[in-house]
């Protein structure tokens, strides 16, 4: 009896593991019920505004906007950036935080779409511009190693907290397989667009969720095999 419930709880556990290996955003609402224009960071239950929805529009346009067209939504801190791109890429083994103030990731020598599958999630969920267009060249010792022209998609904004300017990014190639994928988190205030984002385009809104998260259905199932086990243990001992 002890093996079966050992072989019980094994199985739990490893459905559990599964489970539990959830993105770090799910699907929101912006404006509406079912206009899934937003994202839910499930462990502050902050919610962030698709990349995309206000791609149009320039940061300043946005920011006096925010008691009409998005009213409700607000500016988010460097600190609630921070913690959402780090949420996002941290885990992964080739992000490095180089300073304070700037972040990033890439796939540049590595095994370049090790992480194409995980990116396109957080896209789905995140929204993203496709269909962009590029041009990359790669130099070593001053000799050119590769040249060629790609599409891509993009999830990049930028933000202000108190006066300082930052941006993130994530950027996958949708037609190469050599060209490395990219994200990034920084507010250096060095790097020379953002000395005046006034015009640039695509701006981070963050609200405050007012619903929790249902826990994941195979969570719940996972849940109730345990509890069947156990009582079935306590029943026949």
């Amino acid at each position: 009896m002890l093996k079966k419930l050992a072989r019980t709880l094994g199985l739990a556990t490893l459905l559990l593991s599964a489970t539990t290996q959830a993105l770090p955003i799910v699907q929101a609402d912006a404006f509406s019920a079912g206009d899934n224009k937003a994202a839910l960071e499930t462990s502050t239950g902050l919610v962030w505004m698709d990349f995309g929805v206000n791609s149009h529009r320039t940061f300043s346009d946005v920011v006096s906007s925010l008691d009409t067209d998005y009213a409700g939504w607000r500016l988010p801190t460097i600190a609630e950036v921070d913690h959402l791109w780090t949420n996002l890429f941290g885990g992964l083994d080739e992000w490095s935080r180089l300073q304070p103030t700037f972040a990033s990731l890439s796939t540049f020598d590595k095994n370049i779409t090790m992480y194409d599958d995980y990116f396109n999630s957080l896209m789905g969920v995140f929204g993203n511009l496709v269909g962009l267009n590029g041009h990359y060249t790669y130099y070593r010792d001053d000799v050119l190693i590769y040249s060629a022209d790609y599409t891509y998609k993009s999830s990049f904004a930028v933000f202000s907290d108190s006066g300082v300017n930052g941006f993130v990014n994530l950027f996958v190639p949708t037609d190469n397989n050599i060209i490395p994928r990219h994200a990034a988190f920084s507010y250096e205030m060095r790097i020379p667009f953002l000395q005046d984002i006034s015009l640039q385009q695509s701006t981070l809104l963050v609200k405050k969720s007012t619903n929790v998260p249902e826990p994941a259905s195979g969570l719940l199932a996972v849940l109730a095999i345990f509890m069947l086990a156990v009582r079935r243990f306590k029943f026949r001992v």
